[in-house]
């Protein structure tokens, strides 16, 4: 059996070597280019003698390129090489001066000697002038030259280990700034077995994939899982699915796939934006697995959604909430397939002190949560009380502990943060090392019920509450509101904690802004029972995200502190 994925497409490539292996949709629809595993393998050859050719195995190399098959060659060109990949998100080349600073701060941080990006990204980084420090010793290698191919029988293969580490995941920094997640290739491989267990995949499964290729769920989910069992996985731009949310499902149609998911905010759009003469259109019966992760997943949008598209043959038993992160190389959690996620409700009163009891017979005072499944594959979760690191009782709130053999070693070059996040042991056993999530949840009847982020909690007059339930909230209260664009936060002046909310608003209601502000007072006031004290306006697009779609709570109340954030004049 094979130890790496780099065996796994080598092994492809000889027997299998003219199956389609990657179709990337350059528009989102027609337009594609497509590899097959020999091919894939003669890039991925010529990328890593290239490197090799200019540096040793286990320096890092930056892979600086947009979605699409140049990027998916030269991460398995640094696997070949035995260089540690460093994907990142690629901005426009118009937009270079914008992105410089993440990637100042990522490479000060891994110190890569290499990088690896398209010509016209090249371009881009010689027309900026003096770069900073951290990228002034970079050597970068265009990928996309004419001659790249010819390269590939220069490559030298190399002994891989299964501990050697395969790349640096840098965490999508929804609460902090991002840090480097040393994955191995036992990591992967471990990961890769669970997600194919939870979802029933083989060499029969077809795939539809938008998500960003230098995020976790879209790289070893999008990207390595299909290699790992053998089926064809259709990739295109994150930017071609928000331009156009129809172009997912129109793929999803075409090319009758059976497996795609994204974060909940993704379907919601689907049935915002899809018109009903669009939606004729589909044909949605051959998807057997919609996995939903990465934020929490929203009852009301599985309903709608699967409503919403059962014309097309879209079956609600289709959706699979898992639950994962970066630290534990993507899956943690998930339901099975063909199994309808685990549906309940609680007291909301209750789960604000930390503790779990259902809502029966209460009217006014029920939360509804979906399950994001059971642990797989030998992974084990423990809820943990933050504070004195002792087991919570059953049916109390804690922080999400795991241990497994996806979870990664640690941080690059942070040694405390490392020990902290991924050695932790429990109080009185001692028993260890764990991961610490920093996610809050609880376990009920085997399945994991995620709540919210520790460092996120809005804690007020003694009482806990959840943005994530609050900007739900807002974005409910008034058609303005932006799906998915409002970040709530707690602040203190040296006046104690209060309440912010900051929310985008659609340009046509740029003149309504009294009423939108009114609107959002209300609705919190009803439903948490709660003032917010300061409400702001912002155009779209000025809320920081991660990678993955996640508000950047701690981004947005640092611009709100400091007084940096272009807020939209009030009428």
């Amino acid at each position: 059996m094979p130890k790496t994925i780099v065996e796994i497409l080598r092994e492809r490539s000889i027997h299998q070597g003219q199956r389609l292996a990657y179709r990337f949709l350059t528009d989102g629809e027609s337009d594609e280019v497509c590899l097959s595993y020999e091919g894939l393998d003669r890039r991925a050859r010529a990328i890593s003698a290239m490197l090799r050719s200019a540096g040793k195995p286990g320096d890092r190399a930056l892979v600086l390129l947009p979605p699409g098959l140049d990027f998916v060659a030269a991460y398995f060109g640094c696997l070949y090489s035995q260089f540690i990949a460093i994907p990142v998100n690629s901005p426009h080349r118009f937009r270079m001066d914008r992105a410089s600073s993440r990637l100042s701060g990522i490479a000060a941080d891994a110190t890569p000697s290499l990088g690896l990006t398209t010509s016209s990204l090249f371009l881009a980084i010689k027309e900026q002038g003096t770069p900073s420090p951290e990228l002034r010793n970079i050597r970068w290698l265009v990928v996309d030259r004419p001659d790249v191919d010819s390269l590939a029988d220069n490559w030298i293969p190399t002994e891989i280990d299964v501990e050697d580490i395969a790349f640096l995941q840098y965490t999508s920094g929804s609460t902090t700034e991002p840090k480097g997640v040393v994955v191995s290739h036992a990591n992967i491989m471990h990961n890769l077995t669970l997600s194919e267990k939870c979802f029933g995949l083989s060499s029969e499964s077809q795939a539809v994939i938008w998500l960003p290729p230098y995020h976790d769920m879209g790289l070893i989910g999008g990207i390595l899982q299909p290699l790992r069992n053998g089926f064809p996985v259709t990739l295109m731009s994150p930017a071609m699915f928000l331009q156009r949310p129809f172009r997912w499902l129109q793929s999803m149609s075409r090319f009758r796939a059976t497996i795609s998911g994204a974060p909940n905010f993704a379907y919601d759009l689907c049935f915002r934006k899809i018109k009903p003469e669009q939606r004729e259109a589909l044909d949605l019966r051959n998807w057997d697995v919609a996995f939903n992760g990465a934020e929490p997943v929203n009852h009301k949008t599985v309903e709608t959604f699967s409503s919403y598209f059962a014309p097309c043959g879209f079956r609600p038993e289709a959706f699979t909430a898992c639950y994962g992160l970066a630290e534990a190389t993507l899956m943690v959690s998930g339901g099975l397939k063909r199994e309808r996620p685990l549906v309940r409700e609680f007291r909301t009163s209750s789960l604000v002190q930390n503790h779990v009891e259902p809502a029966v017979g209460v009217e006014g005072d029920a939360q509804t949560l979906v399950s994001s499944g059971n642990a797989i594959g030998g992974q084990e979760i423990k809820i943990v009380d933050a504070e004195t690191l002792e087991i919570c009782d059953v049916n109390e709130v804690g922080e999400i502990w795991v241990r497994g053999p996806s979870v990664a070693s640690g941080y690059w070059n942070k040694p405390s943060e490392s020990d902290h996040t991924f050695r932790a042991c429990l109080a009185t056993t001692n028993e260890g090392p764990f991961l610490r999530t920093g996610d809050l949840g609880f376990l009920l009847e085997g399945e994991l019920f995620v709540t919210g982020r520790l460092k996120d909690l809005i804690i007020i007059d003694g009482n806990n509450h959840y943005p994530q339930d609050i900007e739900k909230t807002v974005e409910n209260s008034h058609p303005a509101i932006r799906p998915a664009g409002c970040a709530a936060f707690s602040a203190n002046k040296g006046v104690g904690e209060y309440l912010v909310v900051i929310a985008e608003v659609e340009n046509r209601f740029l003149t309504e802004t009294d009423e939108i502000i009114n609107s959002i007072r209300r609705s919190v006031a009803e439903h948490h029972d709660l003032s917010v004290q300061d409400i702001r306006l912002v155009r779209a697009g000025e809320i920081a995200k991660t990678t993955s779609g996640k508000i950047r709570r701690f981004v947005v109340r640092q611009n709100y502190l400091s007084g940096t954030r272009e807020e939209i004049p009030q009428q």
